[in-house]
């Protein structure tokens, strides 16, 4: 189950890259668009550059950008973010993390529970295809995400927003 933390305290699972990458680029591409700003994209952007370089890096944050951009056409509420670098995660990040590392372990179960947590059922396909190319994109690079499991994931999506977990 997952673990509500007092503010401040402190957790280890950003602290593993594909979690971190996941999370942080969740973040900050959902924020530039809540915001139009182009910095919080620029901050997106350098996450990945800075990890991969150049040219994967942009490949890397092409597949961020198609999955966020299919998550954010799809969802039935504003997503509930924590800031940047923030050590904890809110309900909708644990959610969207969840996609992901369902999807680079196969776990079909996981996937369709955390997309229909959040995402309208006319979007759901085109969601769940996005989250499985960023998943598949990270795993080609060796970044593979500890698995959530389907109990989990239902869990935390009962939670209200702006709880924060981990």
């Amino acid at each position: 189950m997952a673990t509500r933390l007092p503010c401040g305290m402190m957790c280890r699972y950003l602290d593993r890259l594909p979690e971190r990458l996941v999370v942080e680029g969740f973040r900050r591409w959902m924020q530039g668009c809540d915001r139009g700003s182009v910095a919080c994209w620029e901050m997106a952007a350098n996450l990945f550059t800075e990890e991969f370089g150049l040219i994967e890096g942009h490949r890397m944050l092409g597949e961020l950008v198609q999955w966020v951009d299919a998550l954010r056409a799809g969802m039935d509420h504003p997503a509930d973010l924590s800031p940047y670098e923030c050590p904890r995660l809110c309900r909708d990040e644990c959610v969207a993390v969840a996609m992901i590392a369902a999807s680079q372990s196969g776990d079909a179960k996981s996937l369709s529970t955390a997309v229909n947590a959040f995402v309208r059922p006319e979007a759901r396909d085109a969601t769940m295809r996005a989250a499985q190319a960023f998943a598949h994109a990270l795993a080609e690079t060796g970044l593979i995400l500890i698995p959530v499991p389907d109990a989990v994931i239902r869990d935390v999506a009962e939670w209200p927003g702006r709880q924060q977990f981990h």
